[in-house]
């Protein structure tokens, strides 16, 4: 026997003695009730019959409630209930019966019942019966509620467990936030709405020496949008080998659109850097378009020509690229929409005119670029994150001839 059928067996039995017990009390409490006027009937042969009377009641109640009773409530003619009422009142006449004259016949009755006696006996027996098989009832169903309640709150807590273990492993699979070497310094920050983050960016090597710089943006939320995140994460510096960026996101989104069910899609950036020469090359699908921030603290929003739609949405998109060149010190801003669409506590967003404002106030800004990014849009919009928030910088670093970069900031 599994021992979770053995415990649930015996949790059964243990149930089953109780209300036993308790059936046997109210009923030696209902005999010396009904007889508190004639005390010279009290002793143990009142006691065992009401103790009888009272086991007997249950047995049959129980008996008829599951025989009968459970195919009833079933076919959902009445209420779970009501189908209890004549069943419980049939079985304490029963019960009644069948105690009486079992201790008439051992010679242990404590009195004689005439037929009007016998008559009000089985009625009141009925009655009674009925009021405790409701009790009995009424105990089950909150019972069975609690557990399920408690089931619930386990299967909530395990819940919850789960998803911060997958934010873990999530974390896990984004690289470092500062990433830097010969020619370039990298700075990202993905901030999650919910346990289990949509959002993710990448940074990979490839065999010419370029680097691949992705951000991107899953549709929905939760341990679906996680998944397709790790499968584009994972695909992506495979399909961007040996391709330029344009041709890597048409390669890409033919693929994605075979795998997405309906309305899933992928808005994705992706930018090809050379650091040795500062060259790069950017495409776009569905992302907001990225900003040039300029030594001087000017910015200037690159919107690549073409098709934008995200990935997967369509099977055939020629999507397109554009060249530029990152000198020492400028920087590249890729970012998903959860920062320039972030509701501000009137509830609207905060648009992308005002967004370019805080990315200028931050370009000015000594310190770190992002952590002053995110806190001016924390500031500017609601408490609760609506949605993710993913940005990653890139910024061209002069070399010297050692080949070690001047500065990185």
């Amino acid at each position: 026997m599994p021992m979770a059928d053995s415990a649930s067996r015996r949790t059964s039995a243990v149930e089953i003695a109780r209300n036993a017990a308790i059936s046997m009390s109210i009923g030696v409490a209902f005999f010396f009730l009904i007889f508190i006027v004639r005390q010279e009937l009290w002793g143990y042969r009142l006691a065992l019959y009401g103790a009888v009377a009272g086991l007997a009641t249950y047995v049959f109640s129980h008996s008829l409630d599951v025989v009968v009773g459970d195919r009833i409530r079933r076919r959902h003619f009445v209420s779970d209930k009501l189908v209890g009422v004549p069943i419980y009142f049939v079985a304490g006449i029963v019960a009644f019966v069948a105690t009486t004259a079992v201790l008439e016949a051992l010679g242990v009755m404590p009195f004689h019942l005439s037929g009007r006696d016998l008559w009000l006996a089985l009625v009141i027996s009925g009655v009674i019966s009925i009021v405790i098989g409701l009790l009995f009832y009424s105990f089950h169903v909150m019972r069975q509620r609690l557990r399920e309640s408690i089931e619930r709150i386990k299967e909530q807590e395990f819940a919850e467990k789960e998803l911060e273990l997958a934010r873990s492993i999530q974390r896990r699979l984004l690289p470092p936030e500062l990433l830097s070497g010969e020619g370039y310094c990298i700075n990202a920050r993905n901030l999650a709405a919910h346990v289990v983050a949509g959002d993710f960016y990448d940074v990979f090597h490839q065999s010419d020496g370029a680097l691949g710089i992705v951000v991107a943006d899953v549709s929905g939320k939760g341990i679906g949008a996680s998944l397709i995140m790790a499968s584009v994460k994972a695909v992506l510096p495979l399909i961007a080998e040996g391709r330029r960026p344009a041709a890597t996101l048409t390669e890409l989104n033919h693929k994605l659109h075979g795998e997405l069910a309906p309305r899933e899609f992928v808005a994705l950036a992706y930018a090809r850097f050379e650091p040795r020469t500062g060259t790069l090359e950017l495409a776009n699908a569905g992302l907001p378009d990225p900003y040039l921030l300029g030594e001087a603290g000017s910015v200037e929003p690159l919107s690549v020509s073409g098709p934008r739609l995200p990935l997967g949405t369509r099977s055939q998109v020629a999507y397109e690229s554009m060249m530029l060149t990152l000198h020492p010190g400028e920087r590249l801003l890729l970012l998903t929409d959860g920062l320039p669409e972030a509701p501000t506590v009137a509830g609207d967003p905060l648009g992308y005119e005002a967004f370019a404002h805080l990315v200028t106030a931050a370009a000015k800004n000594p310190g770190d670029l992002l952590d002053f990014l995110f806190a001016s849009v924390r500031s500017a919009s609601q408490p609760a994150l609506d949605d993710d928030w993913t940005a990653v910088l890139i910024q061209a670093i002069a070399v010297t001839r050692a080949g070690t970069p001047t500065h990185a900031t």
